[in-house]
């Protein structure tokens, strides 16, 4: 999609579709992650996934990181564009249980995107929770193996 958020709606909209329960498996499994993940980040989560498959483990994303979950139920999302460049961006997700919103009313949880032009597409590079009880980011998780 041309803007980082339009690419970002786009996964979030599959997401929230039907009952909001469906998560993000369709684009972090092996044979989706291309489509929506950076080249060298698809590399390194593929390499971790055939190390640990070797050793009998389970990899080393045990939840849904595009709805920082294991049981995902997200109803509604906004994204919130926080910089860009013509190749680079970095956007925010916030997700959301109920599908209406209510006054006061703060996210499930927020997640913040890092982005790049790549393919002639927009690519997640990175996510990272930076808040809650256990802040993570794709980067951390993945650094033993690159």
């Amino acid at each position: 999609d041309d803007t980082p958020e339009a690419f970002l709606t786009a996964i979030y909209a599959r997401i929230t579709a039907g009952d909001g329960a469906a998560g993000g498996a369709s684009f972090t499994d092996k044979a989706g992650r291309s489509r929506v993940f950076a080249a060298d980040l698809v590399k390194v989560w593929d390499k971790a996934d055939d190390e640990a498959e070797k050793s009998g483990e389970i990899g080393p994303i045990e939840f849904d990181p595009l709805t920082d979950s294991q049981d995902p139920l997200v109803r509604r999302f906004t994204v919130q564009a926080v910089e860009a460049t013509a190749d680079r961006a970095t956007s925010r997700v916030s997700l959301f249980r109920d599908r209406k919103p209510k006054a006061g009313e703060k996210p499930e949880t927020v997640l913040e995107f890092t982005l790049k032009r790549e393919a002639g597409g927009w690519r997640i590079e990175d996510i990272a929770r930076k808040g809650g009880e256990t802040p993570w980011t794709l980067a951390e998780i993945f650094a033993p193996y690159r």
